[in-house]
């Protein structure tokens, strides 16, 4: 886990504990469709970089953003928002080509969001990994993940998602017979391999119902997916 992720469910408690008054001082009143217009004063994070979606040659700028908002309910004290924007005029300028609210999309908090522009499947075209933090406990890790592929800058399609990594080994709302840790990760040598019809994922188990594996056991799992445009 990078050291910002890691940070960041700390950080969240510390503020979701704050008075309801100081938060909304720094938040934004309304979430902006355009992650680059959240205020800097707003912006717990925030990443640029820039990657190649629909193998063009010309790669597209990738911003995902941590903003504060002005709601008092927890769990929607943040809002994690992506965008993809045009790569051909400077980062500040592109068109915002699409862009994903986490918070309004799933109903579920969001924050500590993570990108990862990378090419799953050998086609030399990059899918986009995005993960993030559900969980509103410092004790307890709940990262969800979607995997996204871009045929089409303005419509992509979503060919997974599922849990990434849960930790409630630390979790004083867990009961201890069901505590668990298991991290996903993507085992790329087997994913193209598939040639497009399959991501292969591999699991680490450190805990199960409570039950501390050492070593972790690690699972193998093929899910089924349409990588590559029919």
């Amino acid at each position: 886990m990078s050291p910002i992720r890691s940070v960041v469910p700390r950080l969240l408690a510390l503020l979701l504990a704050s008075q309801a008054i100081a938060l909304a001082l720094e938040g934004v009143a309304t979430v902006p469709p355009d992650p680059r217009q959240v205020p800097v004063a707003a912006r717990m994070n925030y990443t640029r970089s820039s990657a190649d979606l629909d193998g063009d040659g010309a790669p597209e700028t990738l911003v995902i953003v941590t903003a504060i908002t002005r709601e008092k309910e927890p769990a929607k004290g943040t809002e994690v928002i992506v965008g993809v924007i045009e790569g051909k005029a400077p980062a500040d300028k592109g068109a915002l080509l699409w862009s994903r609210h986490l918070v309004a999309a799933t109903g579920r908090p969001a924050h500590g969001g993570d990108l990862q522009a990378l090419d799953v499947d050998g086609d030399r075209r990059n899918e986009l990994i995005l993960t993030w933090d559900r969980s509103l406990s410092a004790e307890k890790v709940d990262r969800w993940g979607e995997i996204w592929v871009f045929d089409d800058l303005a419509r992509p399609r979503k060919v997974w998602e599922g849990q990434w990594e849960i930790d409630t080994r630390k979790d004083p709302d867990t009961a201890v017979a069901s505590r668990e840790f298991v991290k996903r990760t993507i085992d790329y040598g087997a994913t193209r391999k598939a040639a497009g019809r399959a991501i292969v994922f591999s699991k680490s188990v450190g805990m199960t119902a409570g039950r501390a594996l050492s070593p972790p056991r690690l699972v193998s799992e093929r899910v089924d997916v349409g990588l590559r445009a029919p």
